[in-house]
């Protein structure tokens, strides 16, 4: 019983700190925003959705190793600086639960639909299409690890309702545990 609890102390914990920093971070992005000069020409804020698979390339089953492909939700806010550069905090979770062996090859370890923050930062190639590189944290209730993310997204607007369909392509490190490629299509709102 004692064991049940502390686990379930240590989940809570996790949950709340990550809580507390999406709070302070949407504050802070709601801040720099309203101190911006606002412009006909670009939206500066956009709130995203999108629905993908991951696959882990390190998945473990029957005392094998194997590619899993999971399904994952990503929720995602970028802050547009101006029309080539954004800041923005990204959020995946994949709603599966599995195993995996380390990328060391020496531990199995198992995930329980774990969370992934990142802070992303995205440079325009040319309009519609950026590239993608940030850092954060993974989050599950057996262990957390170090996240680092390249990516590409193309965006398509439609200007009359100020939305862009979007699909996006990730590769994730999650430090000292495993690889996952994360391909998404969703919808934004800019504003």
């Amino acid at each position: 019983m004692d064991i049940l609890f502390t686990n379930f102390n240590h989940h809570y914990l996790m949950i709340n700190s990550a809580k507390k920093f999406l709070v302070l971070f949407f504050m802070l992005i709601g801040f720099f925003g309203f101190a911006q000069e606002n412009s006909d020409e670009i939206h500066h804020h956009s709130i995203s959705i999108l629905l993908g698979h991951t696959t882990i390339f390190q998945g473990f089953e029957n005392g094998e190793r194997k590619t899993e492909s999971e399904p994952s939700w990503a929720i995602n806010y970028n802050y547009m600086f101006n029309d080539k550069w954004a800041l923005g905090l990204h959020n995946d979770i994949i709603i599966e639960n599995f195993v995996v062996e380390k990328t060391s090859g020496d531990e199995i370890l198992e995930r329980n639909t774990p969370i992934t923050s990142l802070i992303v930062g995205t440079y325009k190639i040319f309009d519609g299409f950026g590239v993608e590189l940030g850092g954060g944290l993974e989050f599950d209730k057996n262990e957390s690890f170090g996240v680092a993310r390249i990516g590409a997204e193309y965006g398509i607007e439609i200007t009359k309702h100020n939305l862009e369909v979007l699909i996006s392509l990730d590769y994730d490190i999650v430090i000292d545990a495993y690889d996952g490629l994360n391909i998404g299509i969703g919808i934004a709102k800019l504003f």
